[in-house]
């Protein structure tokens, strides 16, 4: 119920937000990305800047009861993905079903750039000497992440070190 930060390590072939949406029924009220947004109408289907959604990026997806999103026919998202940041707060994936530690997954020809991590109702910012610090410890699947970085760069999340627990399907709860 409420406001869900997500993202999706798997999505199937049909990418709209009609068709990963669907099984949420009249419980979704909107979805939010970065810079985008739409929310379904009874007449017009869905209505907003928000058209489809990607595997790169996190979502905030509005609900107004507690349900499961499920997934037909979901194709995993490649690990190595290659996300594209800009200066600022960046509206980021996880592409695993697993998790890994915020220190192991930003690689370290990177991590100087990131000024902090928010994901729903956590943050984590890096301190010199005692490293990341903070509530969030692990980037985990289906989760979705606001990265604060002080460039613009590209990168690919270090998964060496992640754990890899396998399920297509999110529950949507707030804690």
């Amino acid at each position: 119920y409420g406001a869900n930060l997500v993202s999706f390590h798997a999505l199937p072939e049909d990418v709209s937000l009609a068709n990963v949406m669907e099984s949420l029924g009249d419980a979704v009220t909107g979805v939010i990305g970065e810079g985008v947004a739409a929310s379904p109408n009874p007449t017009l289907g869905w209505v907003g800047s928000l058209d489809e959604i990607e595997r790169i990026s996190g979502y905030w997806i509005k609900l107004e009861d507690v349900i499961s999103l499920e997934l037909t026919d979901a194709i995993p998202t490649d690990p190595e993905i290659v996300y594209s940041m800009h200066y600022g707060a960046n509206l980021i994936s996880f592409p695993i079903p697993g998790s890994v530690g915020l220190a192991d997954g930003i690689p370290d020809d990177v991590e100087e750039f990131f000024t902090g991590v928010i994901g729903e109702g956590v943050a984590a910012s890096p301190n010199p000497t005692l490293g990341w610090v903070g509530s969030l410890e692990d980037f985990e699947g289906t989760k979705g992440y606001w990265a604060k970085v002080d460039a613009g760069f590209d990168f690919s999340y270090d998964l060496s070190n992640s754990s890899n627990r396998f399920s297509f399907e999110n529950e949507m709860e707030s804690p």
